[in-house]
């Protein structure tokens, strides 16, 4: 998918799980932050439900992440690792 960076490790710590849609060389947008990958389901379902064209394609990738698409838009649900206090670089 362009523009989206497709994680093959499983972060470390407090996760959060991010739900987004676009369209491809247009971005895209947050739909919601949810604490669990099953809170998340539903509304991953039905945000892959409006995409406009028929879903052709869909996967998990190996850190658990989920996508779906259909002709240029695109779902996305992935986990980030959450920072709870100041990282010193």
């Amino acid at each position: 998918m362009q523009g989206i960076d497709h994680r093959t490790t499983t972060p470390t710590g407090p996760v959060v799980w991010i739900l987004s849609s676009g369209e491809d060389y247009e971005g895209g947008t947050v739909l919601g932050v949810y604490a669990t990958k099953d809170a998340a389901k539903g509304a991953f379902v039905q945000a892959a439900r409006g995409i406009p064209f028929a879903v052709d394609k869909a996967w998990q990738d190996q850190d658990g992440a989920v996508h779906a698409r259909g002709g240029c838009d695109w779902v996305s649900l992935e986990p980030h690792q959450l920072i709870t206090r100041t990282e010193l670089t």
